[in-house]
């Protein structure tokens, strides 16, 4: 083998040393991204005809406007106007809504949590706690971060 070859030859092989080299350093030191988990909400609704179509078709738009795998599981609590038949034709025509009614008063997370398909449920209560004004704005709260990637170290 001449001179000449064997130089370059040793010349490609401390090229590719570096660049492997430099590959690792650069994969311990530099922020790895992950995808967070899915999510669920678990939203309990009692005689809301006025506003519920609304805000469901909000909350459709909203979860598949996310990256992540997203659901909701809407609750009736014994409405006594339209509020279930408006729920189950929305429920029919989106894949990330699933509709629960109850017909006694008690609401039991542990057991509607099996329906949740995501990791991390957030839980709204539209009966006694939440106006359609702060359902909207906890909605766009909480999905704001689902969907980005999550930088961490090592």
């Amino acid at each position: 083998m001449s001179y000449t070859l064997s130089v370059v030859l040793v010349s490609f092989a401390l090229y590719g040393l570096w660049n492997l080299l430099r590959d690792v350093w650069q994969w311990f030191l530099q922020p790895h991204f992950i995808k967070p988990p899915g999510c669920s909400f678990l939203i309990f609704v009692r005689d809301q005809q006025e506003e519920i179509e609304e805000l469901i078709r909000y909350l459709i738009y909203e979860l598949e406007l996310t990256e992540v795998e997203c659901d909701a599981v809407v609750v009736d609590c014994g409405s006594s106007d339209l509020t279930p038949a408006i729920l189950e034709r929305l429920a029919a025509h989106s894949p990330v809504i699933h509709t629960v009614s109850l017909q006694d008063s008690s609401r039991s997370v542990s057991k509607l949590l099996p329906l949740c398909r995501g990791n991390i449920v957030h839980i709204l209560d539209m009966t006694t706690r939440l106006t359609s004004r702060e359902f909207m704005i906890s909605v766009c709260a909480l999905l704001s971060h689902e969907g980005r990637e999550i930088r961490i170290r090592g």
